[in-house]
């Protein structure tokens, strides 16, 4: 066995050792657990996703790509019955139309508040509201689909998927935020199309996309001349292609009205 035949005989044992024994040792290897969403918050993990659109509105392009940082979101809008948590806890100022019965049930979406209002909301919950990025990524999920279930849509069957104008979606008007099961995001959001469109952090820029940082874009600075917010989604006054996810809505950060709701952001320190 010391001979060169015996060395040989050794060194192959030994190789055969190295390649059975690693693999297993790596297959065995358990993997990083992920972060525990709180409830009724759902993970988004880092990395990157395509954001915006070449051939839409001149404010949504172009397609660039975007990294973002992990975070969790709200699987669903912020409903009437936690905004009236809020409210009571903090003596907030209630939200308009609360004595309209087809805006105040419990678990439709709080409407009426404005961006202000939504982001002492958030800060009250432990967060923020998100970004751009982060909202359409968290409604779009990893590649360039238009709504949150895909590319595509068939006009008769359109109602379960989304909550948009007119009553062919069993809701005239706002719709519960845990409905329409079947036009969730790939990440598993409900309304990210239509109900409400959704406060975002950002300030509005119609020419940002072909400015913005590569990693965790957050918005432009205020200027005199952008002095507006982002909303996002759609809502139950749009029709199917004012809902598509790319599209860009913004509005001053007092006004309430009645298509404006809110989902808050909890970053991942």
């Amino acid at each position: 066995m010391n001979g060169p035949d015996g060395k040989h005989s050794l060194l192959k044992r030994h190789w055969f050792f190295i390649f059975i024994f690693i693999p297993f040792v790596l297959s065995a290897s358990p993997k990083s657990p992920l972060p525990k969403a709180p409830q009724g918050m759902v993970y988004i993990p880092e990395g990157y996703f395509q954001m915006g659109t070449s051939s839409g509105r001149e404010d949504e392009k172009p397609m660039h790509f975007v990294f973002t940082p992990a975070y969790f979101i709200d699987k669903y809008e912020v409903s009437n019955a936690q905004y009236l948590e809020f409210v009571r806890a903090t003596g907030h100022a209630m939200p308009l139309h609360m004595d309209d019965a087809n805006f105040s049930k419990p678990d439709f979406p709080v409407v009426g508040i404005s961006w202000n209002d939504a982001m002492a909301y958030s800060k009250w919950k432990g967060g923020r509201l998100p970004t751009e990025a982060e909202w359409e990524k968290a409604a779009r999920g990893n590649d360039d689909r238009l709504w949150p279930w895909g590319n595509v849509w068939d006009r008769g069957f359109f109602f379960y998927f989304v909550n948009i104008f007119g009553d062919q979606d069993n809701y005239p008007t706002t719709a519960p935020v845990n409905y329409y099961q079947s036009g969730i995001s790939p990440f598993g959001l409900f309304n990210t199309a239509g109900n409400v469109w959704e406060w975002c952090l950002d300030w509005y820029d119609k020419d940002y996309y072909r400015v913005s940082p590569e990693i965790n874009p957050e918005g432009p600075e205020k200027t005199p001349f952008n002095q507006m917010k982002v909303l996002r989604g759609g809502s139950w006054i749009n029709d199917i292609d004012g809902v598509q996810v790319v599209h860009r809505a913004r509005n001053y950060p007092h006004i309430k009205n009645k298509i404006y709701g809110f989902r808050t952001v909890r970053p991942i320190p």
